[in-house]
């Protein structure tokens, strides 16, 4: 982590909806007390304070806009009532740097399903299969295209992880051929 980023609590909460809905939800721990005046304090409850962490841009400015875009028009007044100052509260609320307005909303396209690792935290000792096991999937997919392997763009990071020990290993094998 750099002075560029902070590290954020999730947190994992449900909201009772009615008597027969509930919903489960993880959010950032700043954004419980808008969801708290949007559905009732009653009706969030949150299950546990520290389900994951995830590194922000330090820009409590950017941060507010994001805020502002997630939950819409609509709720713009419950945000103002949350963070009556805006961005310099949620500076405050988040230990973030105040920062210039260069939020850009993220294409849903990008945004992925799971949880990424929590920052900070390594992959445990011989889990995985050797050096290749703390890769992303970009840098997967960067060696396999370096390598010349095709590959599908939506693969998951395990496809991926295997096409990468099969190409090592067909190298490996090419090598002793032949000589």
């Amino acid at each position: 982590m750099s002075n560029s980023t902070v590290v954020a609590t999730v947190v994992l909460l449900t909201i009772q909806r009615s008597s027969e809905v509930t919903i489960s939800d993880s959010v950032f721990a700043h954004e419980v007390p808008i969801l708290e005046l949007i559905h009732g304090e009653e009706n969030v409850t949150v299950v546990n304070d520290d389900y994951h962490a995830i590194e922000l841009p330090n820009n409590a400015t950017q941060e507010y806009q994001r805020l502002v875009s997630k939950y819409g028009d609509k709720y713009r007044p419950v945000i103002d009532q949350v963070f009556r100052n805006g961005a310099r509260d949620v500076a405050k609320e988040v230990g973030m740097d105040l920062g210039k307005d260069s939020f850009k909303k993220q294409s849903e396209a990008v945004v992925e399903s799971r949880l990424p690792a929590r920052p900070g935290k390594k992959a445990e000792a011989g889990a995985g299969t050797g050096g290749d096991a703390d890769l992303t999937a970009a840098e997967l997919k960067a060696e396999l295209t370096k390598r010349k392997v095709e590959f599908k763009g939506n693969a998951s990071k395990a496809d991926l992880q295997a096409l990468l020990d099969d190409a090592k290993k067909a190298e490996a094998g090419a090598g002793t051929l032949g000589g």
